[in-house]
Parts: C-alpha cells; structure tokens; sequence
C-alpha cells in the first residue's frame, strides 16, 4: 500500500463450486460498500464460475468481476488462469478470503474470515459421511487461519474458538458481525403452504434442516404442548442439507409418530417476501440451533420484531443479548413452557418485546460490518510479515 491513504482489496470467493444464500446476501450487501468507501482504491472480487458474473457486474459496475475456476489441487483449491492474470494485472494490496480456505499470492498480506462453525461440532452428527466431510473441512479452518496474517471472527463466540481450541494468537483475530437489512413490508408475501387461519397463532423457526439444528426440541415440546386445549401450527422453513434426506426422514418420522402431523409442517425453501411474512405473522420465533458463528436467521427475527425463544448455547446470547428468552438445549419442557408464555402474551408487552427485538437488530448494520472489515484488512497489511512461514 506504501504511502497511499487507500487500499487496493482482492477478495477471493474460494468455494467449491456454490454459493448459499446466506452467502451471496453477505456478498451483495458488502461488496458495493467496499467498493463506495473512501478508504479503498480499487476492488477485485473473484465468484465461482456457475455464479452468473453478470448479474453482479450489473449491480456493482465498478467492481472488477472474475471467475474462479477452482481445482482442487494437492495444496488447496488453485483459482484458475483467468483469475491468476487478473490478479497480476490488479497488483492488490491484501487478499481477503471470506471462505476459510487458504490462498497465498506473491506474499501478499492474507485475511481469512471464519463464518461457519459447523465443522467444530463434528459430535453433532450421527452420519459417518459427513463426519467425515466436518473433519475435512476443519482441517481446511485450522490450515487457513495459521497461513493468514489476520483472521475475521464472525461473533466473540468464534474468536474464543479460534484461540482457545486452534491455538491462534488472539491478536491476530478480530471481530466484525454481519449486519441485517432494514425491513421493507411492502415485499412480504404470504407462503401457499402456511393456511391463512394460521396467521398471528404459528410458531417459526427455519435454517438448513441438519442435525446442529436441534430440530427435535420442537418436535419434543409440541408433545408436551398436546396437553393443552389449543394446540399452535408449528412452521419449520429451511432446506434440507447435503445428505440429510435421512435426517429429514427421521424428523418426519417422528413428527407422525407423536399424531403431530396436522400440527406441524415443513414447508422447505421460502423467499425472502415469504420468510418475511412469517416473521412478521408468527406468534413466536424459535432458534434450536447447538451451534453457529452469527446468525442471519436471529439477526432476521429481530429486525421483524419477533418474539424471539432461543437456546442458551453460545453465540445465541452474544447476538439476541435481551431480545430472546432462552432454553437449555434439549430441555424441550422448558421449551414448551416458554411457547406458552408467548401464545399468552397481551399486546402491550409483546410490544415491548418487539420494540426491544429492533433496538438489539439495529446494533448489526451493514455500514459497520463494511467499516470494520476495511480495518482489519488495513492492519493485516500493517502487520505483514513477508518472512512469516505461515503465510507460504
């Protein structure tokens, strides 16, 4: 960067192949903040190559868009010629991996960002294939945040991990949350799978269907919620996960073989106008997740208003703080009874819930995710080491 007052950024999407929602939110949300801030020069920002490169070029024209070819190689996954020439040809200041995985080009300094704790939960899953796929993906993590000069901590939760379990300095780490869209309820469309006589009386929960998810709770506590005289719809939204069909079986197996089936219903992938509805109209949101790195499923609710049931494990309270009432996972009793204090809430203080759910979202903004990752970027180059046998 030398005597510049800008910087000039490389941000290399290195996947294998896709991209999540949740990811390509992150990217167009971030992106055309990066690349409108004053404090950057020039952006160049590699997709894989089955994302449609145009329809980011047209959002963002002032990007320089490639795509990664990726093949994985015997040292991580190589990006391809294409994007090899336009790297030399961009000369950037820092590369920022948003994946995890590693990538080192002409000594230039490296930020990886760890958005998915997914693979630090191995015991989670009771499905030897992907037991497998954790254990891979973790040594991809653990190869990654050594090899960078600086790694981004999505949640306080994350950073604690990265120190504690991997051994990574603490200040080679900081922390930036992602940040959550402004409302908009002229975009919120109804789900032909959810009745309308269930409008205001379900409870909502969603996210990818995979055994972190703890989906059971709910299952479980809608057992113990037969016992009373009105029985609430339960709505799941989410996809189900690489190789979970059996997973997915199960829940259903279970959902029948408790008579729950008029009760509860999963409705697979909604829309953002359809999953904003269900924000909205729902009598409760609940999040039975045993792990994750920040969220946007929480982040969501509470910019909604929900009333918000959450288990106690971490990130949830570092990102809810006292916008959720909070379970010990696989307590679905004590689930269950906070269902109920929720189905008999009076108007005023569910207002007040909803009040406190958009004052805690409004603490994750976009603007500051942007600010912060600019910072993190600027002190991985302050900081390089060109010698360091990490970054080779």
């Amino acid at each position: 960067m030398g005597d510049r007052d800008s910087v000039r950024i490389c941000m290399m999407n290195i996947t294998a192949g896709g991209m999540s929602g949740g990811y390509r939110t992150y990217l167009s949300r971030l992106v055309p903040r990066l690349a409108g801030h004053p404090e950057v020069e020039a952006l160049l920002v590699g997709v894989p190559q089955t994302v449609e490169i145009d329809e980011w070029r047209q959002r963002s024209p002032s990007v320089q868009w490639v795509p990664l070819r990726c093949t994985l190689a015997a040292r991580g996954r190589e990006v391809g010629p294409e994007a090899r020439k336009a790297m030399e040809q961009f000369s950037p200041d820092v590369l920022f991996v948003p994946t995890t995985r590693h990538f080192a080009w002409n000594g230039t300094p490296v930020v990886s960002m760890v958005r998915n704790m997914m693979p630090a939960a191995p015991g989670l899953t009771a499905y030897p294939v992907e037991r497998v796929r954790n254990w891979g993906r973790l040594r991809q993590m653990r190869s990654a945040v050594h090899r960078s000069d600086r790694v981004i901590a999505i949640s306080q939760f994350v950073r604690d991990y990265l120190t504690d379990a991997l051994g990574l300095d603490p200040s080679r780490i900081g922390v930036v949350y992602h940040g959550i869209d402004p409302v908009d309820e002229r975009d919120m469309q109804q789900p032909v799978a959810v009745s309308r006589e269930w409008k205001g009386r379900f409870v909502f929960t969603a996210g990818l269907i995979y055994p972190y998810r703890g989906l059971e709770d709910l299952i479980e506590a809608w057992g113990h919620l037969r016992t009373g005289s009105d029985l609430p719809p339960l709505v799941i939204a989410g996809k189900v996960g690489q190789g979970m069909k059996r997973y997915y079986r199960k829940l259903v197996g279970m959902v029948e073989g408790k008579g729950l089936t008029p009760h509860i219903r999963f409705v697979g992938v909604l829309s953002r106008g359809e999953m904003a509805w269900c924000y909205r109209n729902c009598v409760a949101f609940v999040m039975t997740s045993r792990v994750e790195a920040c969220p946007n499923i929480a982040l969501e609710a509470m910019a909604h208003g929900c009333v918000c049931i959450s288990t106690d494990n971490p990130p949830m309270p570092e990102i809810f703080g006292e916008a959720a009432r909070y379970y010990r996972a696989g307590a679905a009793e004590q689930l269950a009874q906070h269902i109920r204090d929720a189905l008999a809430l009076p108007a005023e203080p569910r207002e007040e819930i909803r009040c406190d759910a958009l004052a805690r979202a409004g603490k994750f903004t976009w603007d500051l995710c942007c600010q912060r990752t600019i910072e993190q970027l600027q002190q991985a180059i302050a900081n390089h080491d060109p010698d360091s046998r990490e970054n080779a």
